[in-house]
This record gives C-alpha cells, sequence and structure tokens, in this order.
C-alpha cells in the first residue's frame, strides 16, 4: 500500500512538474526573444571548440542557447555559414568624447567587431580645470560618464583616469616631483574618478609631463586605485632599450598598489631589442606564477604610431610642446636634437629604434598642408619629393604637428607575443575621428587582421584560442565580468563574421579603408551592424568600474516628502531615469488644487554631488508660454488690449524699422493680430525658414551690434524676413511670436516684461522663486540646477564668439528668449501655476470667461482639418490641447531646450502634472518632456486613494 501511495506522488509530482513547465512554456512562447539567431557556429569565448547552437536575446541579455525557430524572435538572423561569438574588447581605445559628437565615428570599431573599449592612456577625459570644464561642459569623471550615456554609443566603454592629466592638474607641464599637498590633491582626483566608475590608474611614460614622474608617485596614484579593487594600465617607460626594467617597474608599481598590472600594446622596439621579447614574455610568466595578475595587449603591425615630436628627447618638453613648437627655427636647436637623436641611448629613441632611417619612418596625418598630400610615405621620400633634407622635412612637420609610424618591431615577436594566453588585443585609436592618431591602418584592420593574416592564413593559433584572447581574457583585463562570453544570462555583446571573408583594407596610403566580413554587432541586445551596415542605434554604455557604489546613482536619489498613496510615481520615475540616464529631475502633482506629491529625484549638479529638491529650479523653457498668455489675457480683461489688436499698432516705435527695411518688409506683417501670436498663426514657420530666436551672431551682424541679438534685435532683423504664409492662415509654432508679445506687454503697461509677470501673474499665485534665467553657468541663480547637453556649440556671446562651449551655454542667448523660454521655475512652481485655473470662479488671475478664452479652438486649419473637422489635438492661447471625449480637453505645455526638457499637464479630472529636468535627450528619445507624459498618467492612474495631506503648506 505505501509502495502504492508514494507512486501515485511520484506520478502527481511528474505530472505537476510536466503542467507547470509546459505553463512556462506557454507564457515564454507569449513573449519572444527580441533577436534569435540561428544555425551559427559558435565561438563563445572560452577556448572550447566551436558549436552550433541558435542563440535567445532579450533585454539586453542572451536568455537562452538551444534550438529555437524564427517564430520564436521578434526579429531573426540565419547566421549559416557565419562565426558567432562574443563581441571584441579594444584594449587600448584610446577616448570615448567623439561619440559626444559623432556617434558614426565607431565605424572603424564596428566593423572590426569591437563592442568595449578601454579609454585612457595615461590622458583621459576627465578631470578637467574649470576654464577646460566651461568649454567642454564637464570637469569630473563622473559629469563625463553621464554625458556620454546621455548621448549613447554604438559600443560600451570602460575608462581609466590618465595619471598625466592628473599630473598636469595639479603640477602642470613642470619637471619636479610633487610636494605631499600636491599628492594629495592628486590622489583625491583619482578618488573621484574611481568612485564614479574608472576602472583603474594609465600611465604613458614616454609622454612629457608623466615622463618625470618618479615610481614612487605613480604608485601612489595606484594605491588608490588599488583600494577599489581597481588595475594599473601602463605604457611603459621604456619600450626598448630598457624594456625589461620597464617592466620590473611597472609591477613593482602594481605591487606598491595592490593592484592588477596590464601593459599597454607590448613590444620590443629597435632590432637591437627584438631579442628581449622572449625575456619580457618570461619576466610576465614569472610574475603570474607568483600570483600577481600581470597582463598585456598587443595591435598586429610591426610599424607603432605617436606624434613625431615623440622622437625628440623629453628633456625638451618641460616647457611644453606649443614653447618647444616655437623655438625648432633655431639651428643650433635643431643640431643639439639631432646629435640626440642619431648618437645617445638611455631614453626612448624611436630615431634609434627605427634603425636611424628616415625609409622606415611612415607619415600619417599632417596639420601642414604642405605635407598633408603626402600621407602614407616615409620621411625619406617626402623629402626626396621635395627636394630638401630629411631632416629638414622632420623638423617642419614636428613644428606643425604629425603623426608619425615608426618601424620597429618584428614579425616574429608579433607572433610570439599573440600566442601568450594572457595577452589581448587592441588598435590603440578607438573611434576614428578624423584624428591624427587615425592614420595608422590599425584603426580600422586591427581585430580583422589579426584574425585573418595570423589565424587563418598562418595559423599562428586557434580561432577559438584568438577569440577567447580578444573577448573574456580581455573583459576579465578591464573587470566586466558580465560580457566577453556567450553564456546564458550574461550580455548580449555578440558578433556575427564570415571568417572566410574576413580581412582588413586599411593601409599607409589609405588608413580609413573599412574592414570587410562583418556582417552583424549586437550591443547590449542592439543591432549596430546589420549586415554590414551601421544601424545608428545607441545602446552602448559605461560599464562603471568596482569602485562606483549604485546606490549614489541619480535613479536611487530622492528627496521631498514621501506621502504612500502616490508610491508609484517614485517607481515609475526612477525607472525612467535609467532607461533615459537623467541626471536629474522634479516631479509635482496636484488633485483638486492640493498638492499630493513633491519630489526630486537624482542630481541638481553631479560634480557638487548637489541632490534635486522639489524646490530647485529648472529652465522650464516652452512652458514660459502659458504664463506669458495669461499675462495678455489679464491686460485684455483690463480693457488695455483687444485679442484682435495688430500688433505692429501696439508696437508702433517700429515704425522707422519697418520703413528702413524698404521693400525687404513684407506687408502682411501688419495684419498680425495679437491672437495670431497666441495662436502661432503669425504667419512664420521655422520648417520653412528657420527659428529667428535662434539667429543670434547672424542678427547681430545685420543689424550692426556685437553678438548676441537681444530680442530688440530680433525684432529689427526680422522686418527684412518674408513671412512663411499669410497671418492667419493655419498653425505654425513660432518662438518668434512670443517674443512680440513680450514687447506687448512692456509697452502697454510700462513694466519690464519679467517685472510685470512677477507682480501681476506669479506673486497672487504666491510664487516668489521664478525669475528670468541666465545664460551663463557663473550666472546660474540659487537654488538652480547644473544643464547637461552631450556634445558642443560654439559660443553666440562676442566675449568668445566661435569658441567651443557646451551647448546649454553659451550656444544661444537665454535672456532673449524672456517672454517664450527664459524662465526658470520649481516643479511646486509650476504646480501653483497650473492648479490656479482648476476653479474658474474663484482663479486669483483670471476670470471664468478668460480661462474659456485661453483654451478655446481657433478657427480655420489651425483648429480643424481641411474638411473642416475639428482636430483632435490643436494649440489655444499659450496651450496645447486634445480632446479626450466630447466633454472633456487635456491641456500641456511641453518645452526642451540644450540642456532641459519639461511638461506641464493640466488633466480634465483636476489633476496636473509637473516633471522638469536637466538635460533633454536620450539615445532613444529626442525630447524627454514628452517622453515622460505617458508615464506621468499612468502613474496616476494606479492610485486608488489619494493622499489627505496638502503639500502646498510645506513649500
Amino acid at each position: 500500500m505505501e509502495d502504492l501511495v508514494n507512486k501515485f506522488f511520484t506520478l502527481a509530482g511528474l505530472l505537476t512538474f510536466v503542467l507547470v513547465h509546459s505553463n512556462s512554456g506557454r507564457v515564454a512562447a507569449a513573449e519572444p526573444y527580441d533577436l534569435v539567431i540561428l544555425n551559427g557556429r559558435i565561438v563563445d569565448g572560452t577556448g572550447a571548440p566551436w558549436y552550433v547552437a541558435d542563440i535567445g536575446i532579450a533585454n539586453g541579455k542572451v536568455k537562452k542557447i538551444g534550438q529555437l525557430t524564427a517564430k520564436m524572435g521578434k526579429e531573426s538572423i540565419d547566421a549559416a555559414g557565419l562565426i558567432v561569438a562574443p563581441g571584441f574588447i579594444d584594449m587600448m581605445g584610446q577616448t570615448a568624447t567623439p561619440f559626444m559628437e559623432d556617434p558614426k565615428s565607431a565605424l572603424n570599431l564596428l566593423t572590426q567587431g569591437i563592442t568595449t573599449i578601454n579609454a585612457g592612456e595615461g590622458s583621459s577625459a576627465a578631470p578637467l580645470n574649470e576654464s577646460d570644464g566651461l568649454r567642454e561642459g564637464w570637469t569630473t569623471m563622473a559629469e563625463y560618464f553621464a554625458l556620454l550615456e546621455m548621448k549613447g554609443m554604438p559600443v560600451n566603454v570602460v575608462q581609466t583616469v590618465g595619471h598625466m592629466q592628473v599630473r598636469r592638474l595639479v603640477l602642470g607641464e613642470v619637471d619636479r616631483r610633487p610636494t605631499p599637498d600636491e599628492l594629495k590633491q592628486m590622489q583625491s582626483l583619482v578618488r573621484e574618478a574611481m568612485e564614479a566608475g574608472a576602472i583603474g590608474v594609465s600611465t604613458a611614460l614616454i609622454y612629457p609631463p608623466a615622463v618625470y614622474a618618479t615610481t614612487e608617485e605613480i604608485g601612489a596614484l595606484v594605491k588608490v586605485a588599488g583600494e577599489y579593487g581597481g588595475g594599473y594600465y601602463t605604457h611603459m617607460r621604456n619600450e626598448g632599450d630598457q624594456l625589461l626594467e620597464a617592466i620590473d617597474e611597472a609591477l613593482e608599481i602594481g605591487e606598491m598598489g595592490k593592484a592588477p598590472v596590464h601593459i599597454y600594446h607590448l613590444k620590443a622596439a629597435g632590432q637591437q631589442n627584438w631579442g628581449k621579447m622572449q625575456l619580457a614574455i618570461a619576466k610576465i610568466k614569472e610574475a603570474r606564477s607568483k600570483g600577481q595578475q600581470v597582463t598585456a595587449d598587443i595591435y598586429p603591425y610591426i610599424n607603432n604610431g605617436l606624434g613625431i615630436a615623440a622622437l625628440i628627447h623629453p628633456r625638451h618638453f618641460t616647457e611644453g610642446y606649443d614653447k618647444l613648437r616655437r623655438q625648432l627655427d633655431d639651428p643650433e636647436l635643431r643640431a643639439e636634437i639631432r646629435k640626440e637623436m642619431e648618437s645617445t641611448d638611455g631614453w626612448e629613441n624611436w630615431f634609434r629604434h627605427s634603425g636611424h632611417d628616415w625609409n622606415r619612418i611612415v607619415i600619417g596625418q599632417s596639420s601642414d598642408p604642405e605635407y598633408a598630400k603626402y600621407q602614407g610615405n616615409s620621411v625619406a621620400e617626402i623629402a626626396k619629393i621635395k627636394g630638401e633634407d630629411p631632416w629638414e622635412t622632420f623638423f617642419n612637420l614636428a613644428k606643425s604637428g604629425a603623426f608619425a609610424l615608426p618601424q620597429t618591431m618584428s614579425e616574429a615577436n608579433k607572433i610570439l607575443a599573440m600566442q601568450q594566453e594572457f595577452v589581448s588585443f587592441c588598435t590603440d585609436v578607438g573611434p576614428a575621428s578624423g584624428n591624427r592618431i587615425a592614420s595608422h591602418p590599425r584603426a580600422f584592420g586591427s581585430f580583422p587582421r589579426m584574425l585573418s593574416r595570423y589565424v587563418r592564413d598562418l595559423g599562428v593559433l586557434s580561432l577559438e584560442r584568438a577569440i577567447a584572447q580578444a573577448t573574456a581574457v580581455a573583459a576579465n583585463d578591464v573587470r566586466i565580468y558580465d560580457r566577453g562570453r556567450i553564456a546564458e544570462g550574461l550580455a548580449a555583446d555578440v558578433i556575427l563574421f564570415d571568417y572566410e571573408k574576413l580581412t582588413d583594407k586599411a593601409t599607409f596610403e589609405q588608413p580609413d579603408a573599412l574592414s570587410e566580413g562583418m556582417q552583424h554587432v549586437i550591443v547590449n541586445g542592439q543591432l549596430v551592424l546589420k549586415a554590414g551596415k551601421a544601424t545608428g542605434n545607441r545602446p552602448g554604455r559605461v560599464l562603471r568600474g568596482p569602485g562606483y557604489d549604485e546606490a549614489k546613482a541619480a535613479y536611487n536619489l530622492s528627496t521631498g516628502k514621501i506621502q504612500t498613496e502616490t508610491a508609484s510615481y517614485d517607481q515609475h520615475i526612477r525607472e525612467f531615469m535609467k532607461t533615459h540616464h537623467v541626471p536629474g529631475l522634479a516631479v509635482a502633482v496636484t488633485n483638486n488644487g492640493q498638492l499630493m506629491h513633491a519630489r526630486g529625484y537624482g542630481y541638481a549638479d553631479i560634480a557638487a554631488k548637489e541632490k534635486v529638491q522639489p524646490t530647485s529650479l529648472f529652465r522650464i523653457a516652452s512652458l514660459s508660454k502659458p504664463i506669458t498668455a495669461v499675462a495678455i489675457l489679464q491686460l485684455v480683461e483690463q480693457g488695455k488690449l483687444s485679442l484682435d489688436d495688430k500688433v505692429f499698432e501696439v508696437l508702433d516705435q517700429y515704425e522707422e524699422h519697418i520703413e528702413s527695411a524698404e521693400d525687404k518688409f513684407d506687408s502682411r506683417q501688419r495684419d498680425i493680430t495679437i491672437r495670431h501670436l497666441l495662436q502661432h498663426r503669425g504667419g512664420w514657420d521655422r520648417g520653412k525658414s528657420f527659428d529667428a530666436m535662434f539667429q543670434s551672431v547672424r542678427f547681430a551682424k545685420q543689424v550692426g551690434v556685437p553678438a548676441p541679438a537681444s530680442s530688440e534685435d530680433v525684432i529689427v532683423a526680422m522686418f527684412s524676413q518674408q513671412l512663411d504664409f499669410a497671418p492667419g492662415q493655419r498653425y505654425s509654432y513660432s518662438n518668434f511670436g512670443y517674443c512680440l508679445l513680450g514687447r506687448v506687454i512692456e509697452k502697454v503697461t510700462g513694466q519690464g516684461y519679467e517685472v510685470h509677470v512677477k507682480q501681476h501673474v506669479l506673486a497672487p499665485l504666491g510664487i516668489t522663486t521664478m525669475r528670468i534665467g541666465r545664460t551663463h553657468l557663473q550666472d546660474r541663480a540659487e537654488n538652480e540646477v547644473r544643464y547637461y547637453s552631450p556634445g558642443s556649440s560654439k559660443s553666440v556671446f562676442a566675449a568668445n564668439l566661435d569658441q567651443k562651449v557646451p551647448w546649454a551655454y553659451g550656444g544661444w542667448h537665454l535672456e532673449a528668449m524672456d517672454a517664450h523660454g527664459a524662465w526658470i521655475a520649481s516643479a511646486v512652481d509650476l504646480a501653483r501655476f497650473a492648479s490656479a485655473f482648476d476653479d474658474p470662479d474663484n482663479c486669483k488671475v483670471l476670470s471664468r470667461k478668460s480661462i474659456e478664452t485661453m483654451y478655446s479652438r481657433p478657427p480655420g486649419l489651425a483648429g480643424h482639418d481641411e474638411d473642416g473637422k475639428p482636430k483632435e489635438t490643436f494649440y489655444s492661447l499659450g496651450w496645447s490641447n486634445r480632446t479626450v471625449d466630447e466633454e472633456n480637453t487635456n491641456h500641456w505645455h511641453s518645452g526642451s531646450l540644450s540642456g532641459t526638457a519639461t511638461i506641464m499637464i493640466r488633466r480634465h479630472d483636476g489633476k496636473n502634472f509637473i516633471a522638469l529636468m536637466n538635460t533633454r535627450t536620450s539615445p532613444s528619445s529626442s525630447h524627454l518632456g514628452r517622453e515622460i507624459d505617458k508615464l506621468l498618467h499612468r502613474a496616476a492612474n494606479e492610485i486608488s486613494t489619494w493622499p489627505k495631506q496638502d503639500l502646498f503648506k510645506d513649500y
């Protein structure tokens, strides 16, 4: 009987298992993979032999390896005949900064199968001093990482903090040791970078001023990195005559800092040193056998690459390259430098390493137009063509700046190095953005050359071993343990290539020729290269190192009173911030005139680690328009103005300028009314012509004033511009129209626009902190956030006209945008403003009739389609409107400028939502204000019981 019972329960258990797992299978089938890769030969990065299987990818990870079908994915790739491997890791990718300006600069990487770069080689994009920060838009590593992620990248990035960067910041270019206090400053900069997510400290010890640093100085900085689990990554002090001594120093620094050591582009430079490669490898193996983690990388070329000035002894750079450059015409100095290059050793003498032969030093990109056309030729060849002595050619190139490619290495040593299991690979260039270092063919060909020439054609090592070193070995070296292998649960950085067709095409003469054979590249689950073509997707991330504390990430920080009933907002906002890499955000929600939710999220200032508060001030951009509209409607109520008044009859002070414009003046401008301006029906269409408010330099020149043009200058300049359509004919959004309305308010009231609005619109509502913002960072208001916008612009201000500036701080003239986009406000301020219209009979700033007018549908094509049917969405007097049903309409306005995105929603059921952000875009959204719209509604809809406490009294 007992056996029968056991059998029964065993059978029941099996049946339950089958049912559960069958149901589970059906659930999985209902949620297809984002991408399915079928029939590929998988080389998984572990070094194991290849195998055939299918891969299912979802949410950026490898979810399944096995037998799948195309129907199981939203998208599928038939990989028959292709190798499927983990994405390659470029162990020396220099910098990710070009991605901020142009993500297409990654094409040279994608066509090689590179999905992650290790950025930083002694120099690093951060930290920066204050003056450089004003130009670039960041000073700290945390800010730099945030900007990279806001822009989005086609590939991932890991980043070291550069010793040379830190040294320059504290000491400058001088040849001396830091004082104890200076060393503490340097360590503090390293600490900030490590906590931001840097993976360690890097050096480039052949270049001034790094060459002046002692072993102890570097060890003190690496010790800080080691405290966080970071490593030491080094272009060693010598790669030729003192190669073995340089390895000893690198190992010593690693021990001082208790940090793993990685040697960039390991080589034995100079024929006299080629025999040292075996000894170098033996030294590394010995250290590893004793438990010290030491690795290296190489690129598969026997020509290295460096700035041509690096051929000069570093002692000449103690006062900087620019000063030396100015002195290079001095015959005595030239003779001294030549003697050193021809006859001395004990330093990294690249002329000696090249056999004292100008035929073996190829020139890449040159800054001198006289020499630029000779790219790919040797110094000797260029000298012969130009009929000058090679030394004359060299000094001319050193003066102007050029990239040199000395042939200093041997093929046998390349093969020996790549056969070491601790060696990975690099381009030593990273993204090719037109810079000089990209004039080496390694920028476009390193990884395909390694696989095609050395693995496929020469059989130097197996395909599986080569891929393991380019992926898993490299991933471990840069501390990204969730990738570098193809396995369930790991990040989906995957490449597919035709092994037989894979080849590098770049040469010295054409170093930017794309490699062939790479078919598909997937980064974090998204295709960035499809059928050999870039997709434009930017799923790449900053892969932060072990010192990063995710608890301090922007999306995990919040301020303001927590009301448990509105907790759904916290969850949704955090997910939104994480998805879109938003540094700071403030949200306010009202219900029936009461403030139910007021919270700040993330950072108001990343560098200062200041958190956003519910009362933090943000640029609200076009949310300024409803405020201006209310001020106009007040004047209409008071009988001082009519909506049908002709604008230039009110602004009659411009009559002289109109007459001066003569036949350039479009007489239809005289028909523009106040109503037309409020409804964006004035006749300007920025899609057909331009946005007048962003022509600061052009209009300043036109009217003969220093840049930037003021609002008055813009108006005068626009008298010479033809309208794009007849006033009143249709809707077309126009910032310029609201600029004119600001001047109308000033003319009718005799007050400045800002003063009048503060007194008559804001003060009655209890709003006291709003003001017109200022363009420059140094003029930031108290409690105002800092704005983050990846990429740069040219300054529109005369003091630094056309110089590089962050978009948000000098790329346009905020003060001239007063009435259409220059207000700064808190989310709580705008909640007061929006809720003022909840009870039209008791509104403190407008009558019921004026409020109804403010939201009324415009006539004609502005409010109706060509058949006369009312449009679902339309723009009224300062507000966008969407019809919900026959009785209800939602009102809203969004706003954006570089560095800010905002939205204010007045919902028909008495709820108002405000969201303000200190960035505008993300890799997947061009306007985060619009992106957050549905989220605000969804979070409100999830609330079953609203709080009883009104938070307005707390603010």
